[in-house]
């Protein structure tokens, strides 16, 4: 310290002590407030805020202009930008933390980058997004779940009908049909024995049956009908349960006919004489009928206990496994040439019914194609949106980014000016030769719609949602 102010200090102590006192308590609280501001000056503020920014190109070096990029933080709303004819994207004044970028063009697949990191740097390093060529795709060929695909095609097989009034329900016309479950099995069973229409041939057979008197032992009378009518739709039942569902279910076989179709009559006779000794399996396998066979020993067998007994033991294995294989091929004979021709409601190969729906409620992020200002607000026109990012059934794409959509919408300024008003009307996305319409909630009715401003530009990013399920065509 100079001389000078500790001359100045020892004179203030002894003329005003108790203001020396007071100054002596408040120096080291004023010298250290002196050094953080001297700290404070020489050291720069941590950055809050910065710039994310980068190139989009393909694998040979070529810029892609108009890609979709999207930048997303957990807490953060999500901004979008297009890229400049050039190829260059940015997002100004992004708080600093942590973001995913995804960028989406038409014909390449998603780039998406995580924890891209915006800190103090003042300078981020540019990136460099290089998309890789999506695979060539003429069709849509996404399945449903194959319990649900199976589903719908029973309820296809339970309108089956010869002539419009005998039931045959226990045949496929789909060229590749799903699996049935065990439940999905039973399901036809009970359609099948608890139909009126054999239950009505039960009572006819048993009214030829008495007037014959066939089986002496029921008697005749109301009695004798009854035990008759009783075996006959026993032997129904039995044979439909045993014969076609509990066996299939154990051994895991499917308990149809698959109807062939196409190629020569003989290799078409062929192949129904040969489903007779081979069945499918549930996985998709041809295997030994097993499951026929030892159904219909089964189902005989249980028919001893209620019809009256027979005097030909020794010909029950050539009637239930050597007649079982002359009737089923006989039976599937018929159903390849002459039920197919007679039967309603059949669904032919090469239907929509084995083509996935687009489900109620799956997103879609559209961006509008021009400027919504207020010029365009006020137009009645239709406003053409361009899907965001490529759309996806079960992983494979229906929809690539830059599909076209149409509606109408309202855009309007908020009161004073304040935040945005929009309102949607009839928006509708192609896919294919399909029209599919869009709500504003994922759930109907509940929520509020979602969008925001592209970067930099009065393009609106909204996000919208499949209105209901809709079946897909595929594509020529």
């Amino acid at each position: 310290m100079p001389s000078e102010t500790v001359r100045v200090v020892r004179l203030t102590a002894r003329s005003h002590p108790w203001t020396f006192r007071v100054a002596s308590c408040l120096a080291p609280i004023l010298c250290a407030t002196f050094a953080v501001r001297s700290i404070a000056q020489q050291t720069p503020a941590p950055q809050t805020e910065g710039t994310i920014s980068g190139t989009v190109q393909d694998q040979s070096g070529a810029v892609i202009g108009g890609a979709v990029v999207t930048l997303e933080a957990e807490g953060k709303e999500q901004r979008t930008a297009i890229a400049d004819p050039i190829g260059k994207f940015q997002f100004p004044h992004a708080p600093a933390g942590t973001y995913k970028i995804t960028i989406a063009a038409s014909g390449f697949e998603a780039w998406i980058k995580q924890d891209v990191t915006l800190g103090s740097v003042e300078n981020q390093p540019l990136i460099s997004a290089v998309l890789q060529v999506a695979p060539a795709s003429t069709q849509v060929d996404v399945g449903l779940p194959p319990r649900e695909l199976a589903a719908q095609q029973i309820k296809e097989e339970e309108k089956q009908r010869v002539a419009g009034v005998f039931p045959n329900f226990f045949v496929t016309y789909e060229p590749n049909p799903a699996p049935l479950s065990t439940k999905q099995k039973f399901q036809l069973g009970w359609k099948t024995f608890f139909d009126p229409v054999p239950i009505l041939f039960s009572g006819v057979g048993a009214g030829f049956q008495q007037a014959r008197d066939s089986d002496p032992a029921y008697g005749q009378g109301v009695e004798g009908f009854a035990k008759r009518f009783g075996a006959n739709y026993a032997d129904r039942v039995d044979g439909v349960l045993i014969g076609h569902v509990v066996m299939q279910s154990i051994f895991h076989q499917d308990p149809r006919y698959f109807y062939k179709g196409t190629g020569s009559f003989g290799s078409r006779a062929l192949y129904a004489i040969g489903t007779a000794f081979v069945a499918k399996g549930d996985n998709g396998h041809w295997q030994p009928a097993y499951a026929d066979v030892l159904g219909g020993m089964a189902s005989y067998e249980l028919s001893t206990l209620y019809r009256p007994g027979t005097s030909r033991p020794g010909l029950r294995l050539e009637h239930t496994v050597l007649l079982g294989f002359a009737g089923r091929a006989a039976r599937n004979l018929v159903q390849e040439f002459l039920l197919s021709k007679v039967t309603t409601h059949v669904r032919r190969p090469g239907t929509l019914l084995s083509q996935p729906d687009l489900r109620a409620g799956t997103p879609v992020t559209l961006i509008s194609v021009k400027d919504l200002n207020g010029t365009a607000s006020e137009s009645k026109e239709p406003i053409e949106f361009t899907l965001a990012s490529d759309l996806q059934v079960g992983g494979v794409v229906v929809a690539k980014a830059g599909a076209r959509a149409w509606g109408r919408v309202n855009y309007i300024a908020g009161p004073g000016g304040d935040g945005l008003n929009v309102e949607l009307e009839r928006v509708r996305l192609t896919v294919g030769k399909v029209e599919v319409p869009l709500r504003s909630t994922q759930a109907r009715g509940v929520g509020t719609l979602t969008y925001h401003r592209l970067e930099n530009s009065a393009r609106m990013v909204i996000v919208l949602y499949v209105d209901n399920d809709v079946t897909l065509v595929p594509a020529e």
